[in-house]
């Protein structure tokens, strides 16, 4: 690379770290925030369970309520419960299986009621640094949770806490309330032309 090309990349990359530093030092409140991860593309309870892993890390306690999984356990809980145990992270599953499965919206409803009520208590607990509600979008879609009562209570939550919900097809409300909001777009998926779902990688 000439000096000329080299200088005016040295420019650029001086004028960036301008902008990355102010934005940093704008950035000075220290709260908990809500992250909604939705959209239609894999990858949203991987990314849940990475953030939950990096809080582990850092010694920090824990929440976790899984609505809409399937009775097989996934990796991610596996690991979490060879790793931890139950003293840094509180669990639930639904543990019913897919809507599409069950085709029973009343026993969903009890189960969902009951989850609920295990997130709830997670919501109000100050010794949680961080609660993930996976899949919750699914429990507002079909009409299993109330919108209203959910969202109150991630609101209510102590003021440290950070909640990080996962789901298709998120209601706008939980979009406006959400402080980050990231959308996964299903781009290509290997299981639409004919792959098998592989432990590991995708459960």
């Amino acid at each position: 690379m000439d000096e000329d090309r080299k200088n005016s990349h040295n420019e650029r990359m001086q004028r960036k770290k301008e902008v990355v530093d102010a934005a940093i030092e704008r950035a000075q409140e220290e709260r908990g925030i809500v992250i909604l991860i939705t959209g239609n593309g894999k990858g949203k309870t991987t990314s849940a369970f990475g953030t939950l892993y990096r809080a582990l890390g850092h010694g920090q306690r824990a929440g976790v309520v899984q609505f809409i999984k399937g009775t097989q356990a996934t990796g991610e809980v596996v690991f979490l419960q060879q790793i931890t145990g139950t003293q840094a992270v509180r669990y639930h599953a639904m543990a019913t299986g897919f809507t599409w499965n069950t085709q029973n919206w009343d026993a969903d409803k009890r189960a969902a009621d009951e989850a609920w009520a295990q997130a709830e208590a997670m919501l109000a607990d100050p010794a949680l640094s961080l609660v993930v509600l996976d899949e919750l979008t699914y429990m507002l879609k079909y009409n299993y949770l109330d919108t209203a009562q959910v969202l109150a209570a991630v609101r209510a939550r102590p003021p440290r806490q950070t909640v990080i919900i996962t789901g298709r097809a998120a209601r706008p409300e939980l979009v406006d309330l959400a402080d980050t909001v990231s959308e996964i777009a299903d781009r290509k998926h290997a299981f639409k032309a004919g792959v098998k779902a592989q432990a590991g990688i995708d459960f």
